[in-house]
């Protein structure tokens, strides 16, 4: 026996990690989530460990476990800011 304990991804955004075990493996059960929902849950879980050495996986993933994307809202977002800040950074160049 040993002793343990589990968060949610919710949970350790803002945390680092040395390793975790992680179950990324896509859950048929898990009706209702987007892809949306998939592919943030997919980022958090795999961005708070400090390198690969660290991951375990607790199942076996193929591809379609790892595809997924961010909604089109957030995507064009990003496209937005990003032109934001090149028109920013060649407004404050040319003073």
């Amino acid at each position: 026996m040993c002793p343990a304990f589990s968060l949610t991804d919710y949970k350790v955004q803002g945390s680092s990690f040395s390793s975790a075990v992680l179950d990324i493996h896509e859950d048929p059960s898990s009706k209702g989530r987007d892809s949306h929902h998939k592919f943030t849950s997919r980022y958090v879980q795999l961005s708070r460990l400090r390198s690969r050495q660290g991951v375990h996986l607790l199942q076996k993933i193929d591809m379609k476990d790892l595809q997924f994307r961010p909604d089109d809202r957030l995507l064009a977002e990003m496209d937005r800011l990003q032109k934001l800040e090149l028109s920013t950074l060649a407004a404050w160049t040319r003073l």
